[in-house]
This record gives C-alpha cells, sequence and structure tokens, in this order.
C-alpha cells in the first residue's frame, strides 16, 4: 500500500521533456546515435523489474560513433527506495534532492551535515572547508515512459579524482506505473582527439529517450 501511494503522488508524460530547459551545443543533431539496450544482467543491482531499457546515447555529429566514456554504472531500483533516499546525504553533501509530492518535481535543499558527517566530507573530497564544495545542478526528466531527476556533481571524491573524473552525471527515473526505477551514473568529461568535450547536454538528451519496462523477446 505504501508502494502504490508513493507512486500515485507522481503524474507521467508521453513525451520527453528536460526542466529547466539546456542549451543543446551548435552540433547536436538527434540523429547521431547509438541505441543502447539495457538487459537485466546490465544492471549493478541485479532487478528483473526494469525489464528492457532503451536510451538512445547521443554524441558529438562531427563523430561517426559513441565514443568509448568508460565504465557506466546502471542500476534498477525499487521506486520506494528512490523517492525515500532522494540523492545527496548519501554523498556526504550538505544538498538533498527530493520529491516534492505535492507538485510531483524533484527540489534541492540545503542539509546540515553533522560534526562527524563534515569530517568525513572533507577528508572524502580532499578539501579543507565546505565552502569549497560546488552546489549541485538539478534537472527534471521525463522520457518516453518514465520520469525523475537528473543531478550534475561536480564535487568529486579523491579516489575518483585521481583516475581523472571531474564531472558527474546521476539519475533515476520511475517508470510510469511501475514499482521500479531505471537508475545511473557516469563521468561526463571525455577526451577525444586531445581536445576535453563535456558530455553533460548530449546525456541530458538521451534520458529523454528512455523507455523501460519492455518484454523480453
Amino acid at each position: 500500500m505504501k508502494k502504490l501511494l508513493l507512486m500515485a503522488t507522481i503524474p507521467f508524460f508521453s513525451s520527453g521533456k528536460i526542466t529547466p530547459e539546456i542549451a543543446t551545443p551548435d552540433n547536436f543533431s538527434d540523429l547521431a546515435f547509438q541505441q543502447q539496450t539495457l538487459h537485466q544482467y546490465d544492471y549493478l543491482a541485479d532487478m528483473a523489474g526494469c525489464g528492457i531499457v532503451l536510451l538512445k546515447m547521443f554524441y558529438p555529429s562531427e563523430h561517426n560513433k559513441y565514443p568509448p566514456s568508460g565504465p557506466s554504472l546502471w542500476l534498477c531500483l525499487f521506486s520506494v527506495d528512490v523517492i525515500s533516499n532522494g540523492y545527496g546525504p548519501g554523498q556526504v553533501l550538505p544538498e538533498w534532492i527530493y520529491l516534492d509530492k505535492k507538485t510531483g518535481l524533484w527540489k534541492k535543499k540545503k542539509y546540515a551535515l553533522s560534526r562527524e558527517k563534515t569530517q568525513r566530507s572533507l577528508e572524502f573530497y580532499g578539501i579543507k572547508n565546505l565552502s569549497e564544495l560546488q552546489p549541485l545542478d538539478l534537472y527534471n526528466i521525463q522520457s518516453v515512459n518514465a520520469r525523475g531527476y537528473a543531478v550534475i556533481n561536480r564535487n568529486i571524491p579523491m579516489q575518483e579524482q585521481h583516475k581523472g573524473v571531474k564531472k558527474k552525471l546521476s539519475f533515476c527515473l520511475i517508470q510510469d506505473k511501475s514499482y521500479y526505477a531505471f537508475c545511473g551514473s557516469r563521468s561526463m568529461l571525455k577526451f577525444i582527439d586531445g581536445k576535453e568535450v563535456d558530455f553533460t547536454p548530449y546525456m541530458l538528451k538521451s534520458l529523454e529517450t528512455v523507455e523501460m519496462g519492455l518484454p523480453e523477446k
């Protein structure tokens, strides 16, 4: 019953949309994409509820294929957990992304860290003061048959900084009339031909195309 009540608070739509709107690069083309098909074995969290997930992975139109972008973290989670947890506290950040059940929109608010979590945050990100942390960028995403959030996080843990990660996008999309959410996380900056390319707008546009819960053929 709790799951049903939570799902009832979220309106769903049939066409893709990003809020707030984003500025697409001049070289963006809706024909420059690689079709991604995810099956149950592609998820780190082994759960069959998301079924097959389809999405178009957009890339700069001057390239003839999607450039390798390193490992991606794909998850299939219970929607009730996604709604309950939001995004932020688990990252030891002083901001929390949460669902406003009255409007069905994901919003951002300040999150007070305890003394212990503050110290953990300083060590986690390799900083001396919380003021060095950059604010999260939040987008509400509606895709073909799901709705949720995308968060741009420039606060990178020390362990990932050593691997060259500078900026990450994390998202969770809850399927229409389902108990499941398709979530993921990946680095947004990639060196191509010696030039650093920001894939943030391409990935956000890719999330508009997500269609989940498709049956195995």
